[in-house]
């Protein structure tokens, strides 16, 4: 008498759903959990010492006005010109620019 073979295809997509669903479950348990564990690094920091990170809060908070105010012009400039120029982590950051308009 001759038995008959495994169906692996068979068995092969059986195991692709059980793997499927157990991300899922996985997935689930996952977003499920409540995420006061995770700590955001900036929140750790407390106050800001950064002046132009302040200054373009200020800014952003004044909104409109905001674009004919000398010290937000100077402000923004400083942060192009950081965004824009290469510095080595190693390389000190340049101080923050004086608020003129304070």
């Amino acid at each position: 008498m001759r038995r008959r073979p495994l169906n692996l295809p068979a068995i092969t997509r059986a195991a692709g759903f059980v793997f499927v669903a157990v991300v899922i479950v996985v997935a689930a348990l996952h977003f499920r959990t409540p995420t006061s564990h995770r700590l955001d690094p900036r929140a750790e920091a407390g106050p800001s010492t950064d002046l132009l990170a302040e200054e373009l809060k200020r800014c952003q908070l004044i909104a409109d006005q905001a674009k004919d105010d000398p010290a937000c012009e100077t402000a923004w400039a400083e942060n192009r010109r950081r965004f824009f120029t290469y510095a080595p982590a190693s390389a000190p950051t340049p101080a923050a620019p004086k608020n003129a308009g304070r």
